[in-house]
């Protein structure tokens, strides 16, 4: 059974971070328990890098 991933808008602000820090700042992701930090850093490490 294939993960199912739903589109975030928080992704988007990771791509924008992305391409401004270059590599150069860290990145905090902040939130609520249980509503998917952890899932969503993962697969964008998974898609953005190799």
């Amino acid at each position: 059974m294939a993960e199912r991933i739903f589109k975030r808008k928080a992704y988007q602000k990771m791509l924008n971070w992305k391409a401004e820090s270059a590599g150069k700042s860290a990145l905090l992701v902040e939130g609520a328990r249980r509503v998917g930090k952890s899932t969503l850093v993962k697969h964008f490490a998974e898609q953005e890098y190799e």
